[in-house]
């Protein structure tokens, strides 16, 4: 009796690792379903859910990987890991990125007459701002670019960090006469340059990675960006001033290889367009919202926030028209109109909502 019982529980125990190495063996034949396209997407802003940038594509990967029910895996690549603007705008060219979060400074390199889009004080609010990005331009833009740079699309727009104004390191701005002798941070855009030029200060291009050691090191001694991009990057750590002159108001243009995109089957590449602009109304919530509590960790930093008066403002507002006169004597009158027109496009809906 006892040798039958021991029998049977050593054909037990034999049978139960017999069905415990088939059911390891099948695991190892057919692993969690791996992803049957990868999507990697590179922008500047750090790994941090406090930076615009990393929402965005954080929002993104959440939305493309649960809707194409994990057929496509998204990788991010925050801080500029593969290159510069204009690198990673290269690289999406040549096919070997799928998707990559750029400013303007990532298309003027190749199409400086797009750099119209920072012509100073021609948009007056968010609500126009939000109607201009959502219009007509942007399509005339996408096709602009497919033209000079045929793999790249463009399939969002986005507020990339708010109203760009002016910060400062040690010296107070009142007036547009402050400005003078300053050696301020632009991007590699003529446009910028010229804008800073106008003011009587000097321009001073510094890639957005080199910019926290720019200021902290006195290489310049203040920078054009908004209140989140100031704090999400540290660069608080350096700058004390803050005019609210809201100069330009920064988009934010999502790209993805034309090629990689048409390779999905017809549903993944809705999927992957709805993401984007998923990931472009996420980032453009998430900066509305913490404009204000932006500009009050800065003060809690020890900054201060100067509101101009009207007469102030207005030292300022001049080099609007000089820098149109400029633009069209540089790249001629095609685009300025374009944007003027969409602007007075984007007014006008908003004026009838």
């Amino acid at each position: 009796m006892t040798n039958n019982r021991s029998k049977k529980e050593c054909m037990m125990k034999l049978t139960m690792c017999i069905v415990a190495f088939v059911v390891m063996v099948g695991l190892m034949a057919n692993p969690a379903a791996a992803a049957d396209f990868t999507l990697k997407i590179a922008h500047a802003g750090p790994a941090t859910m406090n930076n615009d940038d990393y929402v965005g594509s954080t929002s993104l990967k959440k939305y493309i990987e649960e809707k194409s029910d994990g057929a496509i895996e998204v990788q991010i690549f925050p801080g500029n890991q593969l290159g510069n603007y204009q690198e990673v705008m290269e690289q999406v060219n040549a096919g070997v990125l799928e998707s990559a979060h750029v400013s303007i400074g990532g298309v003027t390199p190749f199409i400086p007459e797009l750099s119209v889009v920072d012509l100073q004080y021609v948009l007056p609010n968010d609500e126009v701002a939000y109607a201009f990005m959502a219009g007509s331009f942007t399509d005339k833009m996408r096709d602009a670019i497919l033209e000079q740079l045929p793999n790249v699309r463009l399939t969002a727009v986005s507020d990339g960090g708010r109203w760009r104004s002016f910060f400062t390191t040690d010296k107070a701005i009142h007036t547009a006469d402050d400005l003078k002798g300053l050696k301020i941070r632009t991007i590699s855009s003529s446009l910028q340059q010229e804008f800073v030029k106008s003011l009587g200060a000097s321009a001073t291009p510094v890639a957005w990675g080199e910019l926290y050691t720019a200021l902290a090191t006195g290489v310049v001694d203040g920078t054009k960006n908004g209140t989140p991009d100031v704090m999400s990057n540290k660069f608080y750590e350096s700058i004390k001033h803050l005019i609210l002159d809201r100069h330009t108001f920064l988009f934010g243009y999502y790209f993805v290889s034309d090629s990689w995109l048409k390779s999905l089957p017809e549903n993944l590449q809705k999927v992957v367009l709805d993401g984007f602009t998923a990931a472009a109304a996420e980032q453009t919530k998430f900066n509305a919202e913490t404009e204000a509590s932006a500009n009050e960790d800065f003060i809690a930093a020890g900054g201060e926030i100067y509101e101009p008066t009207a007469a102030d403002r207005e030292t300022f507002l001049g080099a609007r028209q000089h820098m149109e006169d400029w633009y069209v004597e540089k790249y001629g009158d095609k685009w300025l109109k374009i944007m003027l027109s969409a602007v007075e496009e984007a007014q006008a809906k908003v004026n009838n909502q």
